[in-house]
């Protein structure tokens, strides 16, 4: 397996695209995840394993260190303490859209596009 893509400048930080999803340091990580990234407005984020018949939609937040690196289990979080990589963000599925479309009117506001 490859290790995650990160920003093409060097050192360089991601930020959140949405400021309340976010957990400031690992500790916060740890007591708050499994609350905070269950808690979708629509959607369940429960896996439902190998039982038959529809249990609700699932939804998955995506993590991402604040160097751009996904953040898939404990031992992404504790390479994102290690190297300083705080605040992990998460974006639910459905907000990827807005995240890119806001992205991109910030770059052409900017004059970078």
């Amino acid at each position: 397996m490859t290790d995650h893509p990160t920003p093409s400048a060097p050192g360089a930080r991601v930020n959140p695209p949405f400021a309340d999803q976010r957990f400031d340091t690992f500790e916060q990580w740890v007591n708050k995840a499994s609350s905070w990234l269950t808690r979708h407005p629509e959607y369940n984020n429960t896996e439902h394993g190998e039982k038959k018949g529809w249990r609700g939609s699932h939804f998955t937040a995506l993590c991402f260190d604040s160097l751009g690196r996904r953040c898939q289990c404990g031992k992404d979080m504790m390479r994102a303490r290690d190297e300083g990589a705080f605040p992990v963000w998460w974006i639910w599925p459905d907000q990827i859209v807005e995240a890119i479309t806001a992205g991109r009117a910030a770059l052409s506001e900017a004059g970078h596009e």
